[in-house]
């Protein structure tokens, strides 16, 4: 393994006109990359910088970069999740990869974690210059709560029309006065008190280690949710190789239901790895090496280096 790492700031435009920035983990010339996807509202100091940088001294090309207003990145109200756009960016990162002259243009994988997992297979089931795609901790469908979707959609959908008469983008911030974390979608609704009395954690600790994170997203994010329903596009990821890793104790996506999605996949190249001893909300802990090796030796043989 090398002493030292070639890191380098980039930044690469979207088609819809956006500057995205990260960073660039260098790996050997002319050799594979991968693109590796950021979690849930999380800047890339927040985990995935370090995944970067791991596979920059295995032998890829790894860009990191902070999805579309989120950290660095340009994006306007911030905060705004659209995860259909994201997965386009994907093919803008490729674009970008390929037309920057340094890695193999014909190995670009991509890499996405819980909430980017689904990002990241979408990206593949339309893109195939994609050529591997890494899914972790599957996070297939961001359904709204039943009990709090009527009226988050009529909110949202007011929040349009008051932002057409010049008002501000509207907010739901993650944490409400008390200190509890927002419920609104089914995943979170489905945990028991005692997860859901650890859920304030992540967003104290993304606090603590990115400057640019923000506790709050806008209203126009849970509208879109209630639309974005990517597991029918799963099937067409094939035949690009696919490797799903699936915590053991995953306490918000049952390991069954990631471990079907799988089996429904037909991908002449598929893995199903089980991350033992791990769950939704403890998964940050995990050993670097012990995580990552199996899915480098995935890469190996999906982009034969």
């Amino acid at each position: 393994m090398a002493a030292t790492q070639e890191r380098r700031d980039i930044e690469f435009k979207t088609f819809d006109g956006l500057t995205l920035r990260g960073s660039l983990y260098v790996g050997p010339k002319g050799g594979p990359a991968v693109i590796v996807n950021g979690a849930f509202m999380c800047p890339k100091e927040i985990f995935v910088d370090g995944i970067a940088a791991w596979f920059g001294r295995n032998g890829l090309t790894a860009l990191v970069y902070d999805a579309r207003s989120i950290g660095t990145s340009d994006g306007l109200p911030r905060n705004d999740l659209d995860p259909q756009k994201m997965a386009e960016d994907n093919s803008d990162a490729v674009t970008f990869l390929q037309r920057d002259g340094w890695v193999d243009p014909n190995r670009i994988a991509t890499w996405g974690f819980f909430y980017s997992s689904a990002i990241a297979l979408e990206a593949a089931a339309f893109d195939k210059r994609i050529k591997a795609v890494v899914s972790q901790g599957l996070m297939p469908e961001w359904y709204l709560d039943e009990g709090d979707q009527e009226d988050l959609i009529a909110r949202a959908v007011e929040d349009r029309a008051n932002q057409l008469r010049g008002d501000p983008p509207g907010y739901i911030p993650l944490l409400n006065e008390k200190g509890e974390h927002l419920l609104f979608f089914k995943y979170l609704v489905k945990m028991t008190p005692e997860q859901k009395a650890h859920l304030p954690n992540w967003v104290h600790g993304a606090k603590k280690n990115a400057p640019t994170f923000m506790d709050k997203l806008t209203i126009q994010s849970f509208y879109r949710h209630a639309k974005w329903k990517p597991t029918y596009l799963f099937g067409s990821v094939s035949p690009t190789p696919v490797m799903i890793l699936s915590p053991e104790n995953d306490e918000i996506v049952p390991p069954e239901y990631q471990k079907s999605i799988f089996d429904s996949m037909q991908s002449p190249l598929k893995k199903l790895h089980i991350v033992k001893g791990r769950g939704h909300s403890d998964f940050l802990g995990v050993d670097l090496d012990q995580l990552l090796n199996p899915q480098l030796e995935f890469l190996k043989e999906a982009l034969e280096f």
